[in-house]
């Protein structure tokens, strides 16, 4: 009997240390040091956009940015990374949505933008029916939300100008352009077609990833953020994973040479292929701020 009450502690003792430890894995901002850095440095999981109400930016997170030296984001958002992305947005040789979907789909797809949006059937003719599929998906998700949304990039980009904090990328925007081309034409037509058929299941997706992102629970937030994408093995090979790889000795780089706060979208952080444990992997603590 004694045995037994004895096995039954220590599995209920296991269960709530596990439990913890799980709950302290959950946060958006941590902490790397050591392996011979003088300061530590901060990464901070972001999303590109975020409804305004639920813009999540913790007092520690504030403290550990204004402390330090670098601000880097994944790329750097200047005049020559808009005009890249605007050109990877659209459909090569000015093909249009309409060569590839059926006319009863693009009748869907135009009602959205207007019925949904507000956009002008001349807006959509002209702008959005020439977006790649994959860019498109996402842009109708932002769309609903109107002007009542924020950038993290660019609020943080704001303030690092203000307190003159220097800002650097870690990698050029081309290489992203590179990583969503690698996704097959046909594979984001799927996508872009299942948008159609289940856009209002798509918008409770991302209200529920921004729910579990304001938790800091990073592995339901990579999960969500492959939901419009159907779990699509190339984008996470290749847009996700193979970028976290490149990262590594850009960020190491930047640590060495000051105090640096990485603003780095949260799907990119979980994971054994994620930003924060290839660091571990490298020899750096890695701790969660809570």
């Amino acid at each position: 009997m004694k045995t037994r009450k004895l096995v039954l502690l220590v599995l209920a003792l296991s269960c709530f240390f596990h439990t913890h430890a799980q709950k302290e894995a959950n946060s958006l901002l941590w902490e790397v040091s050591g392996n011979g850095l003088d300061k530590p440095s901060y990464i901070f999981g972001i999303l590109k956009f975020i409804p305004a109400d639920d813009y999540y930016w913790p007092k520690k997170a504030d403290d550990a940015f204004k402390s330090s030296q670098i601000l880097s984001t994944e790329t750097q958002l200047d005049h020559h990374a808009r005009h890249e992305l605007n050109k990877a947005a659209h459909l090569e040789g000015g093909n249009s949505l309409e060569d590839y979907l059926t006319e009863a789909e693009m009748e869907k797809l135009s009602g959205i933008f207007s019925d949904r949006f507000g956009i002008s059937d001349f807006k959509f003719n002209v702008v959005y029916k020439k977006f790649k599929p994959i860019m498109l998906s996402t842009t109708m998700t932002r769309l609903s939300y109107g002007e009542n949304v924020k950038y993290y990039e660019l609020e943080l980009i704001n303030q690092a100008n203000t307190l003159g904090i220097t800002t650097q990328a870690l990698e050029k925007v081309e290489k992203e352009v590179e990583a969503l081309e690698k996704i097959k034409l046909d594979d984001q037509l799927k996508s872009l077609k299942h948008t159609l058929e289940n856009f209002d299941a798509q918008l409770k997706d991302y209200e529920e990833l921004v729910s579990f992102y304001k938790k800091g629970d990073l592995h339901k937030t990579l999960e969500y953020t492959m939901h419009p994408l159907e779990n699509h093995e190339d984008y996470e090979t290749h847009f996700i994973f193979g970028r976290n790889r490149s990262w590594i000795p850009k960020i190491e780089e930047y640590m060495k040479s000051g105090q640096t706060f990485f603003a780095l979208g949260a799907s990119h952080l979980s994971e054994e292929a994620g930003v924060l444990n290839l660091l571990r992997k490298k020899g750096y603590t890695v701790e969660p701020v809570q």
